[in-house]
């Protein structure tokens, strides 16, 4: 009989070490002199029986650390459900279970509890479809016995690398890179059904807020939502903290989480890290609460969006193939006739046919408010190499129009009373603009103007130093370094 150990990082005795996921082979006398017991209990090892250069091994497993997604290959109708699984010195491997068998053996691993797992294959995990660094990989079938063993440890052993959330920027709308990130949980959007790719989903978006106090909307998908977006919402008033694993960062509001296929989602990990986040999220409930109230959170956040070199592109550059764009440009709307404002919702701030302090239900977000003017009017961005329409919208246009959406409204209908065509006074602004640059956030909307000329939505506007000079066009266009102190 010859045994081979398959240790993520297996002690046969204080002195003895093989090396992570290096199959060796020795006689079961050998072992028997290194570890009195050969289940290895003690000594915490992965245990392989191979008897007659067999495929099917013995474990013994630390806890489950990550529980994916059922999830389909593409291009085939191949079903597949990963786990990832890790020791006492956080070393790890993958698991994963095919088809027929994820209904039947998918619920006997749970995340953060210990089995003991007998015929299972090894097998080397191809390069195309590695992830988290892992190259060994357990097929678990309708044949693996699981055995669940009571477990000592009361914190996970495993290191993670979070992003900052100041930090996320760097990796907005990049199909190449995800993130990991930590927060804890306050508070939920309502979930919605969307068409995508002629399929219907289902999408909700969470509030996490770090010890910064910065929030970001994670947005959970389909099964996502259905699991431990379930299980957030059953337990918020706890303060639930999470691990997202390789999430995607998006744009909106600026910038935004979402879950994808390879993703993974810990709630309430055992780890130091989450648990002085939940600590410091019960002292601080008053603080978090005045955050769910004021709900800025569904609000553009330029401290997440704007990078520490933040670049701006010529708007002679700008496509509606960029899904946000930054430029500098002056701005202007001396020569368009608009009455700058339209009646929203006060939660969501969707355009509504109420009147104004009239309560309704929302037909977006389905909550009940009065309906309220808000600021919104249509300006030109413009700099050496040329010219965009943009839409502005809130408190951005207000800042720029020097009038509230309220005021604004109460002007349009004086004059509409008195049978007049006149705007409001606005020589003073349009006077300062033309002496100003800003740097803006913009994003291209799906309707095209008349003229079939693009439109954009400004979603961040600054006012630039004067000293910074705007983006002269050159022979060959480029994008230009812009700090933030500037």
């Amino acid at each position: 009989m010859v045994i081979q150990f398959l240790p993520f990082s297996l002690h046969l005795s204080n002195s003895y070490r093989i090396s992570p996921l290096s199959p060796t082979r020795f006689s079961a006398a050998q072992h028997h002199e290194q570890c009195s017991d050969l289940r290895c209990c003690c000594c915490c090892c992965f245990l392989v029986l191979l008897l007659f250069d067999s495929t099917v091994f013995n474990f013994f497993v630390q806890p489950v650390q990550e529980k994916q997604q059922v999830t389909d290959s593409m291009g085939t109708p191949t079903k597949k459900q990963k786990f990832i699984f890790y020791d006492s010195e956080g070393s790890k491997v993958e698991g994963i279970i095919f088809n027929t068998d994820i209904p039947r053996m998918s619920p006997m691993l749970q995340v953060y509890k210990r089995y003991k797992i007998s015929n299972a294959d090894v097998r080397t995990i191809p390069p195309k479809f590695r992830s988290a660094g892992l190259i060994k990989q357990w097929v678990i079938t309708s044949k693996t016995v699981i055995e669940e063993v009571d477990a000592n440890e009361d914190i996970m052993p495993v290191k993670f690398a979070f992003t900052d959330f100041a930090d996320l920027a760097e990796y907005m709308d990049d199909r190449t890179k995800s993130v990991d990130v930590l927060g804890v949980v306050i508070s939920s959007l309502a979930m919605k059904t969307i068409t995508r790719n002629s399929k219907q989903s289902n999408v909700q978006k969470f509030v996490i807020l770090n010890e910064e106090s910065q929030t970001v909307l994670l947005s959970l998908w389909d099964d996502f939502l259905n699991n431990e977006g379930q299980a957030l919402l059953n337990n918020m008033q706890s303060y639930p903290v999470i691990i997202g694993r390789r999430l995607r960062v998006n744009n909106y509001n600026g910038v935004s989480l979402s879950t994808w296929f390879d993703s993974a989602l810990l709630v309430d990990p055992p780890i130091q890290e989450a648990r002085q986040l939940k600590n410091w999220a019960m002292r601080n409930a008053e603080s978090i609460a005045e955050i769910v109230d004021a709900k800025s959170y569904i609000k553009y956040n330029p401290a997440l969006s704007l990078k520490r070199d933040q670049k701006t592109t010529l708007i002679c550059n700008v496509t509606p193939s960029h899904k946000t764009a930054w430029v500098k440009a002056n701005l202007s709307f001396e020569h368009i006739f608009q009455k700058y404002w339209y009646m929203s919702c006060a939660k969501c701030y969707r355009a509504t046919a109420a009147d104004y302090g009239i309560e309704f239900t929302c037909n977006s977000c389905k909550e009940k408010g009065p309906a309220m003017p808000r600021c919104r009017f249509d300006i030109e961005l413009s700099d050496d190499s040329g010219a965009i329409p943009a839409s502005i919208f809130g408190d951005l246009a207000e800042n720029i129009l020097t009038f509230t959406g309220l005021e604004a409204m109460d002007n349009f209908n004086q004059l509409l009373c008195f049978f007049q065509n006149l705007e409001l006074p606005l020589e003073f602004v349009h006077a300062q603009l033309k002496t100003k640059t800003y740097l803006v956030h913009i994003k291209p909307v799906q309707t095209q103007l008349a003229d079939a000329r693009q439109r954009y939505t400004v979603l961040y506007c600054s006012e630039l130093e004067p000293k910074i000079a705007r983006p002269q066009l050159t022979h060959e266009p480029e994008s230009v370094s812009l700090s933030a102190d500037q």
